[in-house]
């Protein structure tokens, strides 16, 4: 090796070293920058000729990147699970810890203790002022809970809207680093650019689950679990949300934007083409499919059963229940019941049998006044042993009987009379035997003459209006829990607590009325929809106004804690894995120092090598 190479030789080995101090030296000074990764120097020997040598000195960053992208997957699943963790909170202190002293249970349960009080004692008037103030507690509480609900809505809107406006802000900012990146694809400094682009897509991994690639260029592209392209070099989509402020019960998100009262994700390609982000369920985990779930699904769930609450306490204490009389037609037999009584809303029910050893099935008809409300909606409930069915009754008996002997099917003869309802079998063996035929209509007034004990206690609203269960221009059931209040006139004379029949003055110690309505909360079955979803069931459910209520309190901690622990494991991922990336990334202080002295050595003996190399050229020189 002459002295040209070697002096060559040493000068690179002193170059590189510069450079390797260099990096530790900004190692050690970004030890604490969030987003800092662990550079190296590489040094690579290239030969050319026989006796000279040139020394190429690359920056390196040391991560794993498959280690990188759990690591974005678990921070998208993170902040899923904490933003759901975190609104179900908000939504489990509204109802109070079960038993305590605001919670849900314990106000309702106050309520029909006090009917329980009146009942034993009927004429007592402090104990009838107890019932309504009990009952109207009860009201307010669910008005309020309702309206808490709306809020958590109205947040979760708002929170799809910044997680929107924050994605097109972050895909624009990657434009710029990414170009910058690929513009000097060799250059040392781009070790900065591509740390800057990290943490960009590590802030976009919490609101979308994205996965990217990198190609010789050093471009990335990015692209959601669901396979929708974000990114290529530059935005492949644009985003926009058209916010709703204020969201009410009956507002709900539809690929129909004409019935579409929320607000929308629409996604515009590069292309001009237009789709419903949502729709397409573009946004699997992150920030922004935890605020849809919320606003479309949980909190819908929650105000559908904050609703049937008032709904069915409402029906409870207003609904007579008319049982069909028996009626035969030759070997046929079966029921008749007048429906003329009836309301929107109102129900009349079917019990039947298949035999031999059938269970009891059921047809539940709803009448509604105009076909512009059929079909029922999907919250009105039914299954396999109950379906629901609207019937209306604009058409006339003769329609009425039509449309029910349709929705029967065959094995029942239907006739309507006037306004009696017969259904009876085809009086046959072993088909299908009808076990009941009862109307379900809403009494609308206080006291009347031979008046039944049922009574419009909650109304809708301050206007009063009885509650029916209408569909007409819209479910009434939909938002009642904010709306549902105590009669106004039952507060204005407190006697008709006990007194139901104004042709025959009812004993101001009849407990006919307090105990019907005690008996209704606490031991009729009711019929409850599948829209309340209770511990994920979608079939209809019989059981008593109290029970369902202690169900709903329960049901919602239960939820709650659930979503606690998914929440609490998924954080526990998101360490394991950012523990990981750090074992590589991660600046150790104490490592770099060794590094230093290493550097430090090889500077010197480089220096020395020059230093000798100079030596014996002078003495060249001189021979």
């Amino acid at each position: 090796m002459g002295l040209s190479t070697s002096l060559n030789t040493a000068v690179g080995g002193l170059n590189a070293t510069q450079v390797g101090i260099g990096i530790v030296s900004q190692n050690v000074a970004n030890a604490g920058t969030t987003g800092y990764v662990r550079r190296a120097v590489s040094t690579v020997e290239d030969y050319s000729g026989f006796n000279s040598s040139v020394q190429s000195t690359q920056v390196q960053r040391l991560l794993d990147k498959i280690v990188q992208h759990q690591l974005w997957q678990e921070a998208s699943g993170a902040g899923y699970t904490s933003t759901r963790a975190n609104a179900l909170s908000n939504l489990d202190q509204l109802y109070g810890a079960p038993g305590s002293s605001t919670a849900l249970d314990t106000i309702f349960n106050k309520f029909t203790a006090s009917l329980q009080a009146l009942q034993n004692d009927p004429s007592n008037y402090s104990l009838r002022s107890d019932v309504l103030d009990a009952a109207t507690g009860l009201a307010r509480q669910l008005n309020t809970l309702s309206t808490g609900v709306q809020a958590l809505r109205s947040q979760a809107e708002s929170g799809i809207a910044n997680g929107v406006t924050k994605v097109n802000e972050l895909l624009g900012a990657l434009t710029d680093v990414n170009a910058r990146i690929v513009a000097r694809p060799n250059d040392n400094s781009t070790a900065d650019l591509r740390d800057q682009r990290d943490r960009i897509l590590s802030e976009l991994s919490q609101y979308v689950d994205i996965k990217t690639t990198e190609d010789a260029r050093g471009s990335i592209t990015v692209i959601t679990s669901s396979g929708t392209q974000l990114f290529d070099g530059q935005p492949t989509v644009r985003f926009s949300f058209d916010e709703h402020v204020g969201l009410g019960a009956d507002d709900q998100w539809s690929t129909d934007p004409a019935t579409r009262s929320v607000g929308t994700i629409r996604m515009t390609d590069s292309s001009g083409n237009n789709s419903d982000a949502i729709a397409n369920k573009v946004f699997r985990s992150g920030e922004i499919a935890a605020n849809i779930e919320l606003r479309d699904k949980t909190l819908v769930q929650a105000q559908a059963q904050l609703d049937e609450i008032a709904a069915q306490m409402a029906k409870a204490l207003s609904d007579q229940e008319i049982a069909g009389t028996p009626v035969t037609s030759g070997a046929a037999t079966g029921f008749e019941v007048d429906l003329a009584a009836l309301q929107s809303g109102n129900t009349v029910t079917l019990d039947y049998k298949v035999t031999p050893g059938g269970q009891t099935q059921r047809f539940t008809f709803v009448r509604v006044e105009s076909g512009a409300s059929l079909p029922l909606p999907a919250s009105s409930g039914g299954d396999a042993n109950n379906r629901v069915v609207g019937i209306d009754f604009s058409g006339g008996p003769a329609s009425v009987a039509a449309q029910i002997q349709a929705a029967v099917g065959t094995g029942f003869t239907v006739t309507n009379t006037g306004t009696t309802l017969s259904i009876v079998d085809d009086g046959a063996a072993g088909t299908r035997d009808v076990v009941g035929l009862t109307a379900r209509p809403t009494t609308t007034t206080l006291s009347s003459a031979g008046g039944p004990a049922e009574l419009p206690f909650f109304v809708d609203g301050l206007a009063g209006t009885p509650f029916t269960g209408s569909y007409e221009g819209g479910s009434q059931t939909v938002g009642f829990a904010a709306r549902i209040t105590v009669n106004q006139a039952l507060i204005a004379d407190r006697s008709l607590l006990v007194v139901h029949d104004s042709a025959t003055p009812t004993p101001q110690g009849d407990e006919t009325r307090p105990s019907l309505l005690l008996d209704r909360l606490t031991k009729s079955q009711q019929a409850f929809t599948n829209a309340v979803g209770l511990d994920g069931n979608s079939a209809s459910q019989n059981m008593t106004v109290a029970n369902f209520v202690q169900r709903v309190v329960s049901s919602q901690g239960q939820a709650v804690e659930a979503a606690k622990r998914l929440d609490e494991g998924q954080q526990v991922a998101l360490a394991s894995i950012q523990s990981r990336f750090q074992e590589t990334s991660q600046v150790n202080v104490d490592q770099e120092m060794s590094m230093l002295i290493e550097l430090q050595t090889a500077y010197a003996a480089n220096a020395r090598i020059i230093s000798t190399v100079k030596e014996m050229m002078d003495v060249l020189m001189r021979v």
